[in-house]
C-alpha cells in the first residue's frame, strides 16, 4: 500500500511539473504581441564551451556547436547583422573574454531601445549552501578546471546580473543552456526574458542526444526559429513564441532517450531526470529574435 501511495505521489509531482503555470499560460496569450521596435538594432553576445582547460568530458556534447547554429540562424535573418553579433567558442570562451564581451563590446553599441541577447551553450550546475552569497547556480568558462564552484572561472546568476545592469537595453533576452539554468533568479528583473533549457529544483539536466547530433534544447529551439513557432503568423518568432514552441518536444524526447533514467558513470550509477524548459518573463510584450 505504502509504494501505491508513494507511486501516486511521484505521479502527480511529475504530472504537474509539465502543466504550465498561470504566468505560462499568461505567456502564451502574450506569445503573440511582439514589441514594436522598428527602429531597433540587433545585438547577440553568443558563447559555446565543449573544451574545458582543466577537465575533458567524456563524449561529444554538440555545445559549442549548438551555438555555432544559432548564430547562423541569426545571421541569415534579415533583422540581424553580422558584425552585431559576437560568437566566443571554446578557448575564446574565457571568463574574462565573456565579461569584456558584455561589458565593454556590446555595452559600447546597444542603447534603451536595442535588442539584446545572450546566448550560453555550456556546462552548469547549482551552489552549494557555504557559497550561496555569490549565488544560486553558474555556467562553467573554457578555464574552468572541475565542476565546482570557483570565483576565477564560473560565472554565477549575481555575477550575470551585475554585467546586465551595466547595458542600457529594456528589451534583453537570456538563452541559457546549461543545467540548473532555471536556477538563476538574479537575472530575472525587469526588461528581460530568462528562457532556461533546465530546471531551478528537480528535473534541472540539460542533454545532448547522439541520435539527433544536437542537444536537445537547441535541436527544438532552431526548429522554432524557423517559422514553426509563428503563432500568430506574422512573420516573427519571438522568444516566448520559441518557448511555448519547444517545451513539450524536450521533455517528452527526453524522457524517450532517457529511459531508464540511469547511467553509469566514474562515480558509480548516476540517476538522469528528464529535461524541463521554463521561462522566466519580465518583459512586456514578446521581444522578438528572427524575422521570417
Amino acid at each position: 500500500m505504502k509504494k501505491i501511495i508513494v507511486a501516486v505521489i511521484l505521479a502527480l509531482f511529475f504530472t504537474s511539473s509539465l502543466l504550465p503555470s498561470v504566468s505560462s499560460l499568461k505567456n502564451l496569450k502574450d506569445a503573440s504581441n511582439t514589441c514594436s521596435l522598428d527602429d531597433a538594432e540587433y545585438y547577440a553576445v553568443i558563447v559555446g564551451i565543449e573544451e574545458f582547460s582543466g577537465f575533458e568530458t567524456p563524449t561529444q556534447e554538440y555545445l559549442d556547436e549548438s551555438a555555432i547554429a544559432f548564430y547562423e540562424k541569426l545571421i541569415n535573418s534579415p533583422n540581424w547583422k553580422q558584425e552585431n553579433i559576437l560568437l566566443l567558442l571554446n578557448e575564446n570562451a574565457t571568463k574574462d573574454k565573456i565579461h569584456e564581451a558584455l561589458t565593454v563590446w556590446l555595452a559600447d553599441k546597444e542603447n534603451e531601445s536595442d535588442i539584446v541577447v545572450f546566448y550560453v551553450a555550456t556546462h552548469g550546475w547549482k551552489t552549494k549552501l557555504k557559497d550561496r552569497i555569490h549565488g544560486n547556480a553558474y555556467f562553467f568558462t573554457h578555464n574552468s578546471s572541475g565542476f565546482l564552484y570557483d570565483e576565477e572561472t564560473k560565472i554565477t546568476d549575481k555575477e550575470l546580473d551585475s554585467w546586465l545592469d551595466m547595458l542600457d537595453s529594456k528589451h534583453i533576452a537570456i538563452i541559457l543552456e546549461n543545467c540548473y539554468s532555471g536556477r538563476f533568479f538574479a537575472v530575472r528583473q525587469s526588461g528581460r526574458t530568462l528562457l532556461a533549457a533546465g530546471g531551478k529544483y528537480l528535473f534541472c539536466p540539460c542533454n545532448w542526444s547522439t541520435y539527433l547530433e544536437d542537444t536537445m534544447f537547441g535541436f527544438f529551439f532552431r526548429q522554432a526559429l524557423d517559422g514553426v513557432a509563428d503563432i500568430n503568423n506574422d512573420g516573427w518568432v519571438t522568444v516566448q513564441e520559441a518557448y511555448h514552441y519547444l517545451r513539450l518536444p524536450v521533455i517528452w524526447y527526453s524522457i524517450w532517450y532517457h529511459f531508464p533514467y540511469f547511467y553509469r558513470s566514474e562515480y558509480g550509477i548516476r540517476p538522469l531526470f528528464p529535461q524541463i524548459p521554463f521561462l522566466y518573463d519580465r518583459h512586456i510584450g514578446s521581444i522578438p529574435l528572427i524575422k521570417i
